[in-house]
Parts: structure tokens; C-alpha cells; sequence
């Protein structure tokens, strides 16, 4: 149930959907929404350990699992 664990936060759910759309940078991403950097570092985190993106060459995509629950979120309509 890796959905209800993204959009349950709204800082998660926006660096999981940055990612999805095709951005590495983590600085990015805390630029674009106005994020604390140690609140979003914190959710990166946690999307790491949950396996829903991976670290790959310098910056974040999604793992194999993020990529399925990020298709399962847009089926949805939650996201």
C-alpha cells in the first residue's frame, strides 16, 4: 500500500511526482516548492527506504516499484 504512504504527505507526494516527472535534483525540487531542505531531505528518505527511487548518476529516479506505484497513483486519479 506504498500509495497511501505518498499521498498521505504533501512533501513526499511532491518529490515523489518531481521525480516521476523526469527530475534528478533533489536542490531542485526544494527550490521549486519552497520546501525546508531538512523536511524534504527527510522524505527523500523515506521514499528511499520504502525502494520507491533509487540514487542513480548524480540524481533520483524512480525503482522499479515507484515506476508501478506511480502508474497505480495516475490510474487513480489521486495524483
Amino acid at each position: 500500500m506504498e500509495e497511501g504512504f505518498i499521498i498521505s504527505n504533501k512533501i513526499r507526494k511532491a518529490i515523489f511526482i518531481e521525480i516521476a516527472s523526469g527530475e534528478k535534483s533533489i536542490s531542485r525540487i526544494i527550490k521549486k516548492h519552497h520546501l525546508i531542505e531538512s523536511v524534504a531531505l527527510n522524505a527523500l528518505k523515506e521514499l528511499r527506504e520504502h525502494g520507491l527511487i533509487e540514487e542513480k548518476e548524480g540524481g533520483y529516479v524512480l525503482s522499479p516499484l515507484g515506476t508501478k506505484t506511480y502508474g497505480k497513483l495516475k490510474g487513480s486519479d489521486s495524483i
